[in-house]
């Protein structure tokens, strides 16, 4: 699975940056059996301001997998 950590949305809250999401953007798998998409990683989520790249991108992989894992329960 490729995940990549695009960026960054911050606003100011009491005169101090707080992080409002990580744009991550991910593809996995080959075709016809692929999947890709974008999420917003929140603060709600476990990160932070001074998460690192990677820190963000385990948390989206969590989240991904979540998703695939639902909807395959759904699926049958």
């Amino acid at each position: 699975m490729n995940i990549s950590v695009n960026g960054a949305q911050v606003n100011f809250v009491e005169g101090k940056l707080v992080l409002a999401y990580f744009n991550v953007s991910f593809s996995a798998g080959q075709f016809p059996n692929s999947l890709s998409g974008t999420l917003q990683i929140t603060g709600d989520q476990g990160v932070t301001i001074e998460s690192t790249q990677a820190e963000v991108a385990a948390v989206a992989k969590t989240v991904i997998l979540d998703l695939v894992n639902e909807t395959k329960g759904a699926a049958k």
